[in-house]
């Protein structure tokens, strides 16, 4: 049985960091409604099945990535770690947190303001994911799922990835999530956007985490002196 190993501080703090803002992101898309990545129209689709309101987005995504989570542990279990919880904890809360600010922020909802914050909204989840993906501690649950099935199907990842995004994106959509404009324009941009903000952040945590283990090393050494 395969054993969970513990990340350790600084990879576990950037981890909450970038589910942070991929949760708040998420939270300023959900408030615009001008329509959302296929992960998030599979999520709101499922909000909307369960009878739950807007504001309840989380709630809905953290009951999905739960039952994956679950699916996971026994069907694919190394696709799970640590990574997997962080991300499945606090997704759902940061989405609900992104809610509130939009609220607090805006008075008047209008075209221009939904535009600005959907834009907003999917810088900050891209840069989430691009953080998560450069300290490489773990993958989330759907990401897990896509790993899976490339090992069942034995087909190149990249052209799972692109039936899975597409069968979240028609099943959410039928089960009523909000389809629009920036779903199509993130089905363009997304990955790109991803790599471009994972590259930099990488050389940066990088270079962040040489000069800890470099102090590190000076304090052992200071302390046998």
């Amino acid at each position: 049985m395969k054993k969970l190993k513990m990340p350790n501080i600084f990879d576990i703090l950037f981890a909450l960091i970038g589910v942070s803002l991929c949760g708040i992101g998420v939270g300023f898309v959900n408030c615009a409604s001008l329509g959302f990545d296929s992960i998030g129209i599979f999520y709101d689709g499922i909000r909307n099945i369960l009878g739950f309101s807007s504001d309840l987005l989380g709630v809905a995504s953290f009951i999905v990535s739960g039952v994956l989570c679950v699916f996971l542990f026994f069907a694919a279990r190394k696709y799970v770690s640590f990574g997997t919880f962080i991300y499945i904890l606090a997704y759902g809360s940061f989405i609900t947190v992104g809610s509130l600010i939009y609220n607090a922020l805006i008075i008047e909802s209008t075209m221009v303001v939904r535009i600005v914050f959907t834009v907003m909204g999917f810088l900050l989840l891209y840069f989430g994911i691009g953080i998560y993906v450069a300290i490489d501690i773990g993958v989330d649950a759907f990401t897990g799922v896509v790993l899976f099935l490339t090992d069942k199907t034995h087909f190149e990842m990249k052209y799972v990835k692109i039936v899975f995004d597409i069968l979240l994106l028609v099943i959410g959509a039928l089960l009523g999530g909000t389809l629009g404009v920036s779903t199509f324009v993130t089905m363009v941009l997304a990955g790109p956007v991803i790599q471009f903000f994972s590259k930099r952040f990488q050389k940066v945590y990088f270079r962040f985490k040489l000069r800890n283990i470099k102090a590190e090393k000076e304090r052992s050494n200071t302390e046998e002196g």
